[in-house]
Formats: C-alpha cells, sequence, structure tokens
C-alpha cells in the first residue's frame, strides 16, 4: 500500500481571516452611515434655508408692492425702532389701506378700505423674523422706503432687505386725505 499524505484542508475561512472581513465590513458601514447621516442633515439645513428665503422675499415683495403704489406711507414709532409700517395705496379695494408690522420673532399684516385697526388685532403673517444688526425694520427717506430683517432658519440667519420708491408722490393740494390713519 501507497502512504498517502493528508494535506489540510484549506477551502474555508481561518479565525483571523473572519476577523479582517468583519473588521472592515464594519468600517465600510460606519463610513456609509455617517456619510448618509451627514448629506440629511446638509438637506435639512438647505431646505430650512430655502423655505426661509422663499418666506422673506414673498414679505418683501408685498412691502415693495405696497410701497411702490402708495400715494403715501408712515413708518412708526420713528427711525430708531422702526416696526410698523402704514400704507396708502392706489390699489382698489381692500388694499387701499396696508399694515405691514415686524417684531422680533414674528409679523403681521394687515389690509382694508378704511382706516386700520390697532396692529394687536392684526393677523400674524410669518414667524422666524429677526432684526438685522441694529438696522431698523422700516426707514423712510422722503419717498423711498427701505426695509431690512433676516428670517431664522435652522443654521444661519437669512438677511432680507430692499427699497422702494413710491411712482407718485401725492398733492395734497387736491383735498384729499388719507382714509388709512386718523
Amino acid at each position: 500500500m501507497r502512504n498517502r499524505r493528508t494535506e489540510p484542508d484549506d477551502s474555508g475561512l481561518g479565525l483571523v481571516e473572519l476577523i479582517v472581513a468583519l473588521l472592515v465590513s464594519a468600517i465600510v458601514v460606519v463610513a456609509s452611515a455617517t456619510i448618509l447621516v451627514n448629506s440629511w442633515l446638509t438637506q435639512e439645513d438647505v431646505t430650512s434655508t430655502s423655505r426661509a428665503t422663499t418666506r422673506g422675499q414673498l414679505m418683501g415683495s408685498a412691502i415693495e408692492r405696497a410701497s411702490r403704489n402708495a400715494k403715501d406711507f408712515v413708518v412708526a414709532p420713528g427711525d430708531g425702532d422702526a416696526t410698523e409700517l402704514r400704507v396708502w395705496t392706489s390699489l382698489g379695494g381692500d388694499m387701499i389701506c396696508q399694515g405691514f408690522q415686524l417684531t422680533a420673532g414674528s409679523a403681521r399684516m394687515t389690509s382694508g378700505s378704511g382706516v386700520l385697526a390697532a396692529v394687536s388685532t392684526w393677523p400674524e403673517w410669518q414667524r422666524g423674523v429677526e432684526k438685522q444688526d441694529e438696522t431698523p425694520f422700516f426707514k423712510r427717506s422722503g419717498n423711498v422706503l427701505t426695509y431690512s430683517f433676516a428670517m431664522e432658519t435652522d443654521s444661519a440667519p437669512v438677511p432680507i432687505s430692499g427699497q422702494a420708491k413710491m411712482r407718485t408722490i401725492h398733492v395734497y393740494s387736491t383735498g384729499e386725505t388719507s382714509p388709512c390713519w386718523p
């Protein structure tokens, strides 16, 4: 009979090979999970910033539209901490008198065809409004209105600012007075 030598069977994985494979797989899974979580968080920041930008642009657009079509407007309570804008427009119907109030935390807006009610009764328009630096929310310079505010986001506030010039300067010699404020 022949003497056969038995050779070890190397067809399976050894313990060391199994541990190395598990470690490499764990590193790949952790790296993939980290990338996925970071992408998700970044997407949330982008979405929050985009929503805030859109809301701020809509607010700015409404303020500018009223101011461009203004026969007159009043910024109160003065330039130092001006939070309220009342506009008498050339627009018809319930858009003749428009009011905007911006304060830290929220914005209010109202409109009507006559004297505007007390600000406390105006409906909330937007949330997440912040003051931009020490700049007043509203400032009047002749027939030009400048507005400035920021919208809160999950990351950094989005600054919104702009200017609007009245298209026509109302001539008070006609005897017409504002129906929007007493």
